[in-house]
């Protein structure tokens, strides 16, 4: 075998130099036949190829475009050096540096905006706050000037929008649209959509949303691509307002009759049916980047009172939360939900008595964080419901909260005493910055990911996707496979 040396016009025999003691330059050698033996193979590849002389010239051209591939390493997950110098792996090798490059451009952008911010905005930034009536006590439909300067003195880093908000498709999109206009950081515009009794876009008459059956009635089909398909519907009809968060799906298990607070918003009382329902609905919703938030951590179906008026206390163990109330949670987290609603339920079975799932670190950090591996937002309950307003101050709430390890504070009964007290709070160190600044990163990671940072305008027309014909056959072939007629 010859190997030729263009640049010096030499041509060495393999053999003869082998043989003839020339052991100094046996590894070079070697090396030489070896690369030329991969460079034939690899032309052999690309015989009778357009332009080429016997099917093997052009060969210096494809060990160019080859080059670049030896600086790519190797990952860490037992892949073989030759596996990943292939052309397949090459491939996924080119995609995976695209997606290494999308996540860093993500970091970079969310480290600019984290950088650039006062405390007291990264302090606003963990709020979701309701407005639902106007300085004249009449339902906000118009963003007045008291509301706008809320949204900037605090900063807030979100709005929830309930049905005194919502008259008409023309009125909900620039109240939205207002709304966005007075926040320096994009808001998060969230809702309570569930379908069945819970609707905020069915309480207008000139609202032509999709009457969506109840979770009962989906869960009673037992078909996981229906609820992803109402997912999708949701996240549809909702972006195209100009909603971007929606505080759904229940992924509590119905397990108690006399529970009126949950009931007929849960799938049922099968545990694992619950959360393929919730999981495949995330999915949905989240195709159309719109944020889905289950709910209500722990779990609040095997319970009788309400905790929007009292204390509600559930004395289920570690073992019996784990196989029933905790599976629906894990199947939505490991859907990638963006966020897990906490519950203001007392567990004295799994953590300090007297203290609601919404204030306890040992649940919130230690087990929905920690245990079941939930990454993304953690958001309270609403702070105004009884169960903890008739116990704690607004500004106790939001300390005690947000040290358990919640990252979005939602619906204070005072929002000016409780981002005030938030704000004391990380100056004389009860909360440290760096702790606010983990949950700040939370938040406007989500914002990156559903496009929230952009101002993106929606995409979709609400005149032709609210009530739409193909969303009127999903709502029909949920009926007729749950063995229901014309919704009864």
């Amino acid at each position: 075998m010859e190997v030729v040396n263009e640049a010096e016009g030499e041509s060495i025999n393999c053999y003869t130099c082998f043989v003839g003691g020339e052991m100094k330059k046996f590894s070079v050698i070697m090396v030489c036949c070896f690369l030329l033996m991969a460079s034939l193979a690899g032309c052999s590849r690309n015989k009778g190829a357009k332009g080429t002389k016997g099917g093997v010239t052009g060969c210096k051209d494809l060990q160019r475009q080859s080059e670049p591939e030896q600086d790519v390493k190797p990952h860490t997950g037992g892949q073989h050096m030759s596996q990943a110098i292939s052309t397949d792996s090459g491939k996924k090798g080119s995609s995976e540096i695209v997606k290494s490059e999308a996540i860093d451009e993500e970091e970079k952008k969310i480290q600019e905006i984290l950088g650039a911010m006062t405390l007291e905005e990264k302090a606003g930034q963990v709020f979701i706050a309701a407005f639902r009536t106007d300085e004249q006590n009449h339902p906000m439909h118009v963003l007045d000037n008291r509301t706008r300067q809320q949204i900037e003195q605090y900063h807030l880093g979100g709005v929830i929008l309930f049905g005194e908000n919502i008259d008409s498709i023309s009125q909900t999109q620039k109240l939205i649209e207002d709304m966005q206009a007075a926040a320096k950081i994009p808001l998060f515009i969230a809702v309570d959509e569930e379908g069945g009794r819970v609707s905020r876009l069915n309480s207008s008459t000139k609202m032509p949303a999709t009457k969506l059956p109840g979770n009962k009635v989906l869960g009673e089909t037992n078909d996981p691509q229906l609820a992803y398909e109402v997912g999708v519907l949701l996240g549809q009809e909702l972006s195209s307002l100009g909603f971007n968060m929606n505080l759904a799906p229940v992924a509590d298990v119905n397990t108690n009759p006399r529970n009126k607070v949950i009931g007929d918003r849960s799938f049922g009382s099968d545990a694992e049916k619950v959360g393929e329902m919730a999981g495949a609905m995330v999915k949905g919703m989240q195709a159309q980047n719109m944020s889905a938030v289950l709910k209500h951590f722990p779990g609040h179906g095997d319970t009788i009172l309400d905790t929007h008026e009292e204390t509600v206390v559930l004395n289920h163990d570690m073992e019996r939360m784990e196989q029933l109330e905790f599976l629906p949670f894990i199947k939505g987290i490991q859907a990638g939900a963006d966020g897990v609603m906490t519950a203001h339920i007392q567990m004295p079975g799994i953590a300090e008595e007297g203290v609601p799932a919404t204030l306890s670190q040992e649940i919130l950090t230690g087990i929905l964080r920690n245990r079941l591996h939930h990454e993304q937002l953690i958001i309270t309950d609403a702070l105004e419901m009884g169960a903890i307003s008739r116990h704690w101050t607004a500004e106790q709430a939001v300390v005690r909260a947000f040290n358990a390890g919640a990252d979005i504070l939602l619906m204070p009964v005072s929002l000016q005493e409780a981002y005030q007290g938030l704000l004391k709070a990380v100056q004389n160190g009860q909360i440290s910055e760096k702790r606010l600044d983990e949950s700040v990163i939370r938040i406007l990671r989500i914002k990156y990911k559903r496009k929230i940072l952009e101002r993106t305008e929606p995409s979709l027309d609400p005149e032709i996707i609210l009530g739409s014909e193909q969303h009127q056959r999903l709502v029909r072939k949920i009926y007729e496979k749950a063995g229901q007629k014309n919704g009864k």
